[in-house]
Order: structure tokens, then sequence, then C-alpha cells
């Protein structure tokens, strides 16, 4: 049994709430957060993108506390699930691994490189896990979609893709979101899924390209970029986007383009993954909530002690580096290489 403290009672804390509270080999024994109506009311479920299918669950045994310090100092709490706002993850996570808790810490990683590598400094000091919730190397549409370019069971990949797309976040508190010093804007918090999950499939690109509008939030809230993986790897576009409008629905989809097939996922569509291949077919992938896998993933991790191989925390450095990247080539209005 892994026993755990949440910090954040958004709608990512309630969601990782929720999770731990069905599963049979985690715990809650404690909650933080600043607002007092938040700490004080139910802690389930609320507000968010997408509907996790969580429901309320009996909290009357969790403790909620007044500071991050009154949860850290409880030494009966193995493992600190980080879901502050995004400028604040590397303070909360450091103090987390310095207490020495296992980590796991909402995307993105953080804001900064400087503050990615404070973080994997303090999980190295610490010998703890540390593990970032990039939830989509774990969603079962994109899983089995990067089966299939590793396998090569349809052929080479020639075209990747991705689209992540909606109007801005109106559940965080003091509406945080829009202060891209706090989330990093779509860029930092929405886009980058398709970021990690381009690292995830193809590695490190050789250079980005990026074009890209300032929004609400101060910082990049819309972007279309090219990764470049040499003149035999795929073309591979990606766009996230912020700026559709308040009435906008949330879109996460790809597409992909074999030598001998094409992959299609979308939300919206209520398909699962689609195969053109001479015919239209539906690829079985399992039945599995993403945001369950990924738990279920670290709370292995902190069972053997070891960092993921899925998530590896130095992997989600790298992706902080290539979206920084590519503001960079939207700063300067050229492709960036990388080293």
């Amino acid at each position: 049994m892994v026993r755990f403290g949440v910090m954040g009672l958004g709608f990512m804390g309630r969601a990782h709430l929720a999770t731990l509270a069905a599963h049979d080999r985690a715990e809650v024994r404690a909650v933080y957060d600043p607002d007092p109506h938040r700490l004080s009311g139910p802690l389930g479920p609320d507000g968010g993108n997408i509907d996790t299918g969580a429901g309320p669950w009996d909290d009357s045994h969790v403790r909620r506390c007044g500071s991050e310090q009154e949860l850290l100092s409880d030494g009966e709490i193995d493992a600190v699930v980080v879901a502050v706002p995004s400028y604040l993850h590397a303070d909360s996570a450091c103090a987390a691994l310095e207490a020495g808790k296992h980590v796991f810490c909402e995307k993105p990683m953080a804001l900064t490189l400087g503050d990615c590598d404070r973080m994997l400094a303090s999980a190295r000091k610490a010998r703890r896990v540390l593990m970032i919730g990039h939830c989509i190397r774990f969603w079962p549409e994109y899983v089995a979609a990067a089966g299939a370019v590793r396998s090569g069971q349809f052929g080479r990949l020639r075209s990747l893709l991705i689209s992540r797309r909606g109007g801005y976040p109106g559940w965080g508190g003091r509406n945080w979101f829009r202060d891209h010093t706090k989330s990093g804007g779509a860029l930092l918090d929405l886009h980058i899924h398709d970021v990690d999950y381009a690292l995830f499939v193809l590695g490190r690109p050789r250079a980005v390209l990026a074009r890209g509008w300032v929004g609400d939030s101060g910082g990049i809230d819309h972007v279309v970029c090219w990764y470049d993986y040499g003149r035999d790897g795929p073309i591979v576009q990606m766009e996230g986007s912020w700026i559709q409008g308040p009435s906008a629905p949330f879109v996460m989809e790809f597409r992909m383009y074999f030598e001998r097939a094409s992959l299609s996922y979308s939300n919206r569509t209520g398909a699962s993954l689609e195969v053109y291949d001479g015919q239209r077919e539906t690829l079985e992938v399992p039945q599995v909530d993403g945001y369950v896998a990924e738990i279920d993933h670290f709370i292995r991790c902190v069972q053997t002690g070891m960092n993921s191989r899925i998530v590896p925390p130095e992997s989600s450095r790298l992706t902080i580096e290539l979206a920084l990247a590519e503001a960079e080539s939207i700063r300067l209005g050229r492709e960036v290489a990388l080293d």
C-alpha cells in the first residue's frame, strides 16, 4: 500500500484523488490547497476539459492540511501528487523530494529548464522516484498508434499530424491559466502533450520550426510547428491552440500516414482508432483510462524504487526543451537547430 498526499485541489488534483481513492494499492491520507473553500468542501471531481468518468467518493478519513509543510511533515505519507499551478511545480516537487517523498508531478514539468534541473537534482539527492504526468503516453489510442510506428506493421511512418485545441481554461483558481508567467500559455500547458508524444514516438528531432500568436495569457496561445527528422524521416506537424473562442469544444486528434495504411483518432468522433488500408476498420485498443494507467504505473515505480522507463524525468525535461525551442523559433522567425 502506497500512502499519498495531494497538493492542489483543482481539476487534475481532484482527478488524481478519485483515481487513488479507487486504487487497491493506494491510500489517500492528506490534501492541501491554499483556497479554504476547496480545502473544506467535498473532494470529488470538478471542472476540466475531459470527463474522467470519476464520481464522488468517501473522503471523510482524509486530513485537510493548512500548509504544504504540514502535509510534508506527515511521516506516514510515502508519495505526493503535485497538482498546484505550473509555476509552483518545481518548488513544491523539490520540497516533497527533500522531505523524503516520492513525487508524481503534473505536466508541464516546469516552466524553465533551470527549474527542471532543480527537480532532477533533488530527486537524485533524495533517491526518490520523480515522474511527470504526461498522460498521453498512457492514453490507449495514442499507445496503440505508437506501437504501430515501432512495430512497422503498416510500413514506415511518412507523416504525423497532431492537433490539440479549445477555448481558454475557465477552471483555474484566480484564473491562473490566463497568466503565461504561471501557466506557460497554451504552448506549455496544452501543446506540451503533443510535443511529448512526438518525442515519445519518434525521439528528438534535428530542428524545429514554429509560427505562433500571443493570446490573452500574454504568452504563446496558438502554435503550429514542424519537427525535422531528416530527409528520410517523417513529416511532423503539430497545432496547439486556446484561441478558438469560449464555445469551442475541446479537440485532441491525430493522423498517421504509413506506407500501407493510415491511422486516425479524434475524441470528437466517438470512435476509437480508425485504420484505412483499403477499407475502413477500427483497431482494437485496451479499454483503460489514461489517468488510471499512469497512476498505476507510478505506484509500481514507487514500490520498486525505480524511476519510470515509460516517462523518465530526463525525457520530461527534454519535452520542455523542445517547447522552448518552438518559442525561440517563433521569436526569431526561423528554424532552430537542436544540438
